[in-house]
């Protein structure tokens, strides 16, 4: 087993970058440090340090080692502060997921109100609803905005609520006057693997639309431009292209308005995950008055 003794000596020694540094840091004698050191090395049976005339140098192996032990370090300050002071004055982190459909589609503002969360630093990151899904289970995130609802989430000990349902419409440059078919219209889609695309897809069949596909991206703010200057039609959330259509940029040709994609915040349904349904309070209400 490692010594948490000789971690703490070799992290110390890796910070000040000397024996003497660390010993005095330490307040103890440079032998000691330099034991401690050695011991940790027998028992990682590695070499963590180079010994030059200037000072200590850290192998590819120390290098590792040194990271690892910040991390360590670093949570182990935070948990006495944590259990020093009065937790309401400690910010805690929020890892949030959001999936890619989601982040590529909704406007930027819709997470945003999570920034003003009191007492709150929200760490977000992006990925497959899916992965994200799987990264809620093994506790490595708190709360996730997938476009999916997880059917067996409430086996898997989760909570799901519906955040928002995203209005999708169709826009292009002002001017454009598409044939009632929208054969002589060039279409950038969405690709097979976002969700978006069957909705858009439902939608050309029901109104016997039959546009040409340009092309396909699932990034919104590259769909808004193909519409505004390279003159095709593309679907977009309503509020992402509010602006747009406000300055004059594009214009609505119609609506998705049979069915509307979904976002869904979710967390584990324990007592710990307060923080997490705080958020989604926050998002839901700031949807709501967004909607008015």
């Amino acid at each position: 087993m490692l010594n948490y003794n000789h971690l703490n000596y070799f992290h110390v020694a890796a910070t000040e970058g000397t024996v003497a540094a660390a010993a005095e840091r330490l307040g103890v004698t440079q032998p000691t440090v330099s034991e401690q050191i050695k011991a940790l090395e027998r028992a990682l049976r590695v070499r963590l340090f180079d010994r030059t005339p200037t000072g200590l140098k850290l192998t590819e192996a120390g290098r590792l080692a040194f990271e690892h032990t910040t991390v360590m370090f670093r949570a182990g300050e935070r948990l006495i502060e944590s259990l020093g002071h009065s937790t309401s004055v400690i910010p805690r982190t929020l890892r949030v997921g959001i999936s890619s459909a989601v982040a590529r589609t909704t406007a930027s503002d819709f997470v945003t109100p999570l920034l003003a969360l009191e007492r709150c630093i929200p760490s977000m990151r992006s990925g497959d609803s899916v992965e994200l899904v799987r990264l809620l289970r093994a506790n490595e995130l708190d709360l996730a905005l997938v476009e999916t609802d997880p059917t067996d989430a409430p086996r898997m000990g989760l909570e799901v609520v519906l955040i928002d349902r995203v209005d999708l419409v169709a826009v292009g440059r002002p001017g454009i006057k598409p044939a009632p078919d929208w054969q002589d219209v060039a279409l950038v889609h969405y690709s097979a693997s976002s969700g978006y695309r069957w909705d858009v897809e439902a939608h050309l069949d029901k109104h016997g639309l039959r546009p040409r596909i340009a092309g396909e991206a699932d990034d919104a703010l590259f769909l808004v431009e193909a519409a505004a200057r390279g003159g095709c039609v593309a679907f977009v959330s309503r509020s992402v292209v509010r602006d747009a259509v406000a300055n004059g940029r594009l214009q609505i040709l119609g609506e998705v308005s049979d069915s509307k994609p979904s976002i869904y915040a979710v967390y584990p349904n324990g007592a710990a995950a307060d923080m997490a349904r705080k958020a989604v309070e926050v998002l839901a209400a700031h949807v709501k008055a967004t909607r008015r």
